[in-house]
């Protein structure tokens, strides 16, 4: 089996959003629909295509839509979770509390509109997307990568690799154990490739814990803490073999 997989197409660094107001930064992403993400409490989150949208901004809540229509069981009032409100330029951040289900007709013979109303967040970070190298790269098989616990020998589990870059990876992790991440959380990663890409094992860190269209497992990402000096060389060597290739 032929499997291609890419290496991470970002990594994320946070800044606070202080040069404009959460109302504001609300209104203008209301006003472009903008697609939202729900975690619970303490787990990252990303702006997730198949979630739901900002309707609306009102002086204490906002509103969000269902993408559509189909609302999750857990949403329901008194439930705290973060937010993730996307932009051009990645998104932003927050903790919001679920006030009531909301629902609207739309015109005659449409679909009825399901969602709910939430507080507005206290207070906005601004999460920006940073590029890193990329390269497509062949593989015979799909790279696993073992999680391990510092100073512990015996992983905590083996996670498919889906993206890799010269500063971190995307693993997919079961939701069991992945729910136990949090950002920050240090890890030994150790990987072994059958190609081209040079087996590893370094330090990282937990830089988000998203969700998987997969009910069973969560999207981890992790950023390297060590300097991966071999695999960059690698990647960049795979990448100029590419373009030389395009060339000819």
């Amino acid at each position: 089996m032929r499997v291609w997989f890419k290496n991470i197409a970002h990594m994320l660094g946070c800044e606070d959003a202080d040069d404009r107001t959460v109302r504001e930064i609300l209104s203008a992403a209301a006003q472009r629909s903008a697609i939202v993400g729900l975690s619970p409490s303490g787990m990252d989150v990303c702006p997730d295509p198949e979630c739901c949208m900002l309707d609306a901004v009102d002086r204490d809540a906002i509103t969000l839509v269902w993408i559509g229509g189909t609302p999750r069981p857990e949403i329901v009032p008194g439930a705290s979770f973060q937010v993730a409100i996307a932009n051009s330029r990645g998104f932003h951040r927050g903790e919001t509390t679920i006030l009531s289900r909301w629902s609207e007709q739309g015109a005659p013979g449409a679909r009825r509109r399901l969602g709910f109303l939430a507080s507005l967040p206290p207070s906005l970070t601004h999460v920006q997307r940073r590029t890193s190298h990329r390269v497509p790269v062949a593989f015979d098989l799909a790279p696993v990568a073992q999680l391990h616990a510092p100073l512990f020998a015996e992983p905590i589990c083996k996670a498919p690799i889906i993206d890799l870059s010269d500063i971190g990876l995307r693993v997919r992790v079961p939701t069991p154990i992945a729910e136990q991440f949090s950002c920050g959380l240090q890890l030994v990663v150790s990987a072994e490739f059958a190609a081209t890409i040079p087996s590893f094992k370094a330090t990282a860190e937990v830089v988000r814990v998203a969700p998987s269209k997969a009910h069973d497992s969560r999207v981890v990402g992790l950023r390297f803490l060590d300097q991966m000096t071999d695999l960059s060389h690698a990647i960049r060597a795979l990448d100029l073999r590419r373009s030389t290739r395009s060339v000819s």
